[in-house]
């Protein structure tokens, strides 16, 4: 399940992601992430927060978070992983390299502290 968190707040997109998640999360998701970066001058933030995530459903769910990417990475300014695996470590660290966005990488513990550096754009 792909969930808004309650610091999801104007320029600031956060998402939960529980569980394994399916394209059709996906799909629902891109219009929102579209209204967003429209409602707030063609800019975003984004805070994923992926303690509890457990990949995708399939290959169709992976291809629909990859169309995501490609639509909208020129409107995300910084992207803030919140996680507590190696995986999600490694991760952000390689989309940094890959991303026109600033990555940065949190402990769950860290909360406060992403929002605070996604904030200070």
């Amino acid at each position: 399940m792909i969930e808004f968190l309650p610091q999801n707040d104007g320029k600031l997109v956060a998402l939960n992601f529980d569980g394994k998640i399916s394209h059709e999360e996906f799909e629902a998701l891109a219009p929102m992430i579209d209204a967003q970066i429209e409602k707030d001058g063609g800019e975003i933030c984004l805070l994923l927060d992926l303690v509890d995530f457990e990949g995708y459903e399939d290959l169709h769910a992976l291809w629909e978070h990859f169309v995501i990417v490609k639509n909208h990475h020129k409107s995300v300014r910084r992207i803030a992983i919140v996680g507590d695996e190696e995986w999600e470590r490694r991760f952000a660290q390689l989309a940094n390299q890959f991303s026109l966005a600033e990555v940065g990488y949190y402990a769950s513990g860290e909360m406060a502290a992403a929002v605070n550096w996604l904030a200070g754009v």
